[in-house]
């Protein structure tokens, strides 16, 4: 009688028992523009359509814990992207793209990560960005501003990328 009550216990409480994966997104670095602010001294002369960041950022997806790191070595997870505007025209244009495969993390070989290689309009609206498998870190990053305009006026514009991954393809 109580070995089958206990039976009935551990199958009762084993859902709470099973953990989901645990991924998390890290951002090393801040991008700014001011590296490349143009100075307009004529009317008439042609500037660049678009400026992209020289500074750089990297983005690293990490296991929370060991043991997911030692059971799921190769778990598919996919990474999407947006931004939060604090002070923002409307007019201006960001984008983002991959510019690198990043590392394994403590594992040789080349890390398996797909798409994400060409500019992508970011918005407030989060879109799939890239995918890969298992801990990558330092994947590098490139981010381009377009639609400014001298009609703006001199402001200081601030946003925020917020990454996301989710741990499936």
């Amino acid at each position: 009688m109580i070995g089958r009550f206990l039976k009935i216990v551990c199958i009762a409480f084993s859902p709470f028992i099973v953990n989901g994966q645990q991924l998390s997104v890290q951002i090393e670095g801040d991008v700014y523009f001011d590296e490349n602010l143009l100075n307009i001294y004529e009317a008439g002369n042609n500037y660049p359509s678009s400026l992209e960041a020289q500074s750089s950022a990297q983005v690293s997806v990490l296991y929370e814990d060991q043991l997911n790191r030692m059971k799921n070595p190769n778990e598919k997870w996919r990474v999407f992207i947006h931004k939060q505007d604090m002070e923002w025209n409307d007019g201006l244009v960001m984008e983002a793209r991959r510019t690198g495969r990043g590392y394994r993390y403590n594992r040789p070989g080349s890390p398996n990560i797909n798409d994400g290689e060409n500019f992508q309009h970011v918005t407030n609206i989060p879109v799939y960005f890239f995918r890969g498998m298992g801990e990558i870190v330092q994947i590098p990053l490139a981010l381009k501003l377009s639609g400014f305009s001298v009609t703006m006026g001199a402001r200081d514009f601030e946003t925020s990328l917020v990454f996301t991954v989710y741990d499936d393809w």
